[in-house]
């Protein structure tokens, strides 16, 4: 019977294992994603890579404003873009940890 549940763990434990996926492995399996870049205006970023999905409102000092694309998220300091971040695939992808507000 001990062999027995010490068998189910382990292969419950190795179906957990195969389920997470790197952003990082997933960039590096496909084509380049391409994001804003350091420096950029707002409006350079809209006339590129069009309307966001999500505008959130700026907050703190400097103001900070976070615009969430499809497959990317762009943070500006102002109207200037000082962050690009890529956007987890799926619930299983491991990526950046939400920030506790």
């Amino acid at each position: 019977m001990k062999k027995f549940i010490i068998m189910i763990a382990l292969i419950s434990f190795s179906f957990w294992l195969h389920a997470e996926v790197l952003i990082i492995e997933r960039i590096n399996n496909t084509q380049q994603i391409e994001v804003p870049t350091k420096g950029l205006s707002m409006n350079q970023v809209t006339q590129r890579f069009g309307e966001p999905l999500i505008k959130n409102t700026a907050i703190g000092e400097p103001p900070i404003t976070k615009w969430k694309y499809d497959s990317f998220t762009v943070y500006f300091e102002r109207s200037w873009v000082i962050s690009s971040v890529i956007n987890k695939a799926s619930p299983n992808e491991i990526g950046p940890k939400k920030v506790a507000q």
